[in-house]
């Protein structure tokens, strides 16, 4: 029989995952921006990056109960992984 992993672990693992999916919202957010915006125009990059964080928001609400005692350090992360993916394809795509 395996040991089952504890609620810790999980939460961990779930917290993980938060930050993944931001990360991925990032990236996406970034490179869809750096397509659409004028191309001498840096000031669109922000743009995008509020509406994320509205969206990272209102999924934290619905899974704090889930991630638990890491939900803070979650988001705290999760927002620092949105911006860095979020710049580093605008960057990237733009060259």
């Amino acid at each position: 029989m395996k040991p089952q992993p504890s609620s810790n672990n999980r939460s961990i693992s779930y917290a993980i995952a938060a930050v993944i999916l931001a990360a991925i919202l990032g990236i996406g957010s970034g490179l869809l921006m750096a397509r659409l915006a004028p191309v001498n125009k840096f000031s669109w990059a922000g743009l995008a990056v509020a509406p994320l964080w509205f969206l990272l928001e209102f999924f934290f609400e619905g899974v704090v109960a889930i991630i638990g005692a890491h939900a803070k350090i979650a988001r705290i992360v999760s927002t620092v992984a949105v911006v860095v993916g979020f710049y580093a394809a605008w960057f990237i795509a733009r060259g």
